[in-house]
């Protein structure tokens, strides 16, 4: 299934703002997923198996509903949109997130938990940013506030928002699997809406020597700069009609270019690792072994 809106909630603009201003009040738990970003990426737990704001992992191993963490209370807007708007049996996490100044590379998630179909992701964002993009296998998308998104996270998907403006939004996480389908999500049928359109964000043809001037990096590249290069590869396609995972090729590509056998270790690594496959708690840095 690819990424498409299920809904749209009406939020209150007040209501909203003071939610929001509370959200980036709060403390910031530890990050276990940093590596995959650039910038101000926060996560604040309201909704998790644990009931704890500083657990930060969104799966075990079954998926059964999680409940609130305190910290839901202090967003009350947030938390009668979540305790209305959806099925609590079904709801495993929710995240209030920030990105600012952020890119996130292309990746795949899930791919260590197993069965994918398991896990079933949305996003809604809680105030507009036209500097913020989403993108998946599929296209490039802005998402406007209210949306509820269906984000197809077992494809590669990426984002970016490199305005210094906020871009707050909840990730919720359900627990899908057989006969499960896109409204179940819902507390009340009506609340599902897939007849909504998204914007698509024009871009424009790639040149045809592109892959040619890409690998002229191997000039520069080295292990001071590899993970900014894999980052700013991983953009390219977000303005430029080119496969999202094509960034993965060309940074192994630059580096055999290079003849550096360590950065051929790190691109080929890095490749597998967020794109591939990775295990439980598996770690991964830009610097060679």
């Amino acid at each position: 299934m690819a990424s498409t809106i299920l809904g749209r909630i009406p939020f209150d603009d007040e209501r909203i703002a003071k939610d929001i201003a509370r959200l980036a009040s709060m403390p910031i738990p530890q990050e276990p997923y940093r590596v995959f970003t650039t910038g101000t990426w926060l996560n604040i737990n309201l909704w998790n198996a644990s009931g704890d704001h500083a657990d930060g992992f969104w799966y075990g191993h079954e998926q059964r509903p999680g409940r609130p963490t305190p910290l839901l209370d202090e967003v009350p807007h947030l938390h009668e949109v979540l305790t209305t708007w959806f099925n609590p049996d079904r709801l495993t996490m929710v995240r209030g997130r920030n990105v600012v100044e952020f890119s996130i590379i292309p990746h795949r998630d899930f791919i260590e938990a197993g069965e994918v179909e398991q896990f079933f992701r949305v996003i809604i964002l809680l105030e507009d940013n036209e500097h913020s993009v989403n993108s998946d296998e599929d296209m490039v998308f802005h998402m406007r506030a209210g949306e509820v998104w269906f984000l197809d996270a077992a494809q590669v998907h990426a984002a970016m928002n490199m305005s210094s403006r906020s871009r707050w939004s909840l990730c919720l996480d359900f627990a899908a699997g057989p006969g499960f389908q896109p409204a179940d999500i819902f507390a009340r049928p009506e609340f599902y809406d897939p007849s909504l359109r998204p914007t698509l964000v024009e871009r424009k043809p790639a040149a045809p020597d592109l892959p040619e001037r890409l690998r002229a990096l191997s000039t520069v590249v080295s292990r001071h700069n590899i993970k900014d290069i894999a980052f700013l590869l991983g953009r390219i396609h977000l303005t430029e009609e080119v496969p999202i995972g094509a960034s993965w090729d060309w940074l192994i590509d630059i580096t055999r270019q290079s003849g550096d056998a360590e950065l051929i270790d790190i691109a080929e690594r890095a490749k597998k690792f967020f794109v591939l496959s990775r295990e439980v708690n598996e770690d991964f840095t830009f610097l060679p072994r």
